[in-house]
């Protein structure tokens, strides 16, 4: 299968080229195009597409780039768009047929702030129903006998076949860094809050988060910080750091094994690939610290045991709107999954939900006492690579942690298990994604990867 795996550089290893004139954003999109051409047919990462705009649209990034005044780090960068996120050019229908043929009337903040920036939308790529229900119909590139993970299912696949090179991903529980290790690519999940959700249908409030999944860390933290710079969200600080310029590689010198009841879930072969990162980290250098050493970090790791539940408690009473209104109109077009969470939602009380919230402050207490002793956190990005099959998305539990605290959180792609990707989750501290991102680019430049086919950007 690995004839549909990306065969072209990232967008940031070359995009010096554009300003020297020994390459252009066509030439870019071009690449991107012939990708879609080899691969779309088997792996399905997109609903829908406009190739002719896009072809428009490098061509006037071309003629800036010839002039000397791109727009941003961006310009040019062919980027997809999880069909939950609202574009006024293209239909956004949520894979749900109570959205077919939806025409928005204007792009979100997000997609606003990629054309201003210069950036290429190629199409709407494919989610699972409202991001929580039934999958689509896309395959994993290195196997597509396989899921691709959900729900930023389209994102993570055409990344990894090389047609973008970024695209616009959520994460409500695991949405975005679950497909991003199984798939081999780079998912970047920001601080809760930070980039707006303007645009995007809602999930769950108190849960949902706009990120991305891209073929480096640079061009994943170049697009989500130029977003968060041109559309931040209306509360907390943003994100920070310089806009331009790649994030120069921070060594970690001491991170915290986040070792809970969710490694569990883990096979054998899948454990053994992270036992090897941490063993690659402490032959580093680095300090790997495991909870029974630390009794704070063991204290966190035994708090987090419940938060898949707590979490999916706090997801189904957020979906009472607009969920109930659909199943009140159109129940025969929800899904199981999604007729099951609003089951549950029924019988949470305004009470329990104030109690889930007062967990959740405690948590976060505890991670940010932990910010000045580790650099990170480390843990799987999933519980193994992905199942063979479609119906099964792969599990969650590894996941929650991140979006429950609302933390930064990358998956990178530096494991392999058999001929799969195996993504290792980089966490960090609420508001210091900048520092995160420049750790993430050591990690990504020192550890070895195992045998397999994932890439390495």
């Amino acid at each position: 299968m690995s004839s549909l795996l990306s065969q072209h550089p990232s967008f940031s290893a070359v995009v010096d080229q554009f300003a020297q004139g020994r390459s252009t954003p066509r030439d870019f999109l071009e690449l991107c195009i012939e990708a879609i051409d080899r691969a779309e047919p088997v792996v399905k990462a997109f609903v829908s597409t406009d190739l002719a705009r896009a072809r428009k649209l490098a061509d006037e990034s071309t003629a800036r780039y010839r002039d000397g005044c791109p727009r941003s780090p961006i310009d040019g960068m062919p980027v997809g768009v999880k069909d939950i996120i609202e574009t006024a050019d293209l239909p956004t229908q949520m894979n749900s047929a109570i959205y077919q043929g939806y025409r928005p009337k204007v792009d979100s903040p997000a997609v606003r702030a990629l054309l201003e920036g210069g950036g290429i939308p190629l199409g709407k790529t494919v989610t699972t129903e409202f991001a929580i229900g039934r999958s689509g119909p896309t395959t994993n590139p290195h196997n597509t006998a396989h899921t691709p993970g959900g729900s930023s299912s389209g994102s993570a696949a055409g990344v990894a076949a090389g047609m973008f090179a970024a695209a616009f991903g959520t994460q409500t529980q695991g949405s975005l860094i679950r497909p991003a290790g199984f798939c081999g690519a780079v998912g970047y999940k920001p601080t809760f809050g930070t980039l707006s959700t303007d645009g995007i249908h809602p999930l769950s409030r108190s849960h949902d988060h706009l990120g991305v999944i891209a073929d480096s860390v640079d061009d994943a933290w170049w697009l989500a910080r130029w977003v968060g710079e041109y559309a931040p969200t209306q509360d907390g600080p943003g994100l920070s750091g310089p806009i331009h310029g790649a994030p120069p590689a921070c060594p970690l010198r001491r991170v915290a094994v986040l070792r809970t009841q969710g490694f569990d879930d883990l096979d054998a072969a899948s454990l053994k690939a992270f036992e090897g990162v941490l063993a690659q980290l402490g032959a580093l250098g680095v300090e790997v610290v495991e909870p029974d050493v630390d009794p704070a970090l063991g204290a966190l790791a035994q708090r987090l045991d419940p938060v898949p539940a707590m979490s999916l408690e706090m997801v189904a009473y957020d979906m009472r709107w607009p969920y109930m209104g659909y199943l009140s109109s159109s129940p025969e077009h929800l899904g199981p999954r999604i007729h099951a969470l609003l089951e549950q939602a029924r019988g949470i009380s305004r009470e329990r939900y104030r109690e889930l919230l007062r967990y959740r402050a405690d948590l976060r207490q505890r991670v940010a006492a932990l910010g000045e002793a580790y650099d990170a956190f480390v843990l799987p990005s999933s519980s193994g690579p992905a199942p063979e099959g479609f119906e099964y998305t792969g599990a969650r539990t590894l996941l929650v942690y991140g979006s429950f605290l609302g933390i930064p959180a990358y998956s990178l792609p530096v494991m392999t298990v058999g001929s799969m990707p195996f993504g290792l989750q980089l966490a960090g501290f609420a508001h210091a994604d900048y520092r995160l991102t420049r750790h993430a680019q050591w990690l990504m430049r020192e550890i070895r990867l195992g045998d397999g086919p994932t890439r390495m950007k």
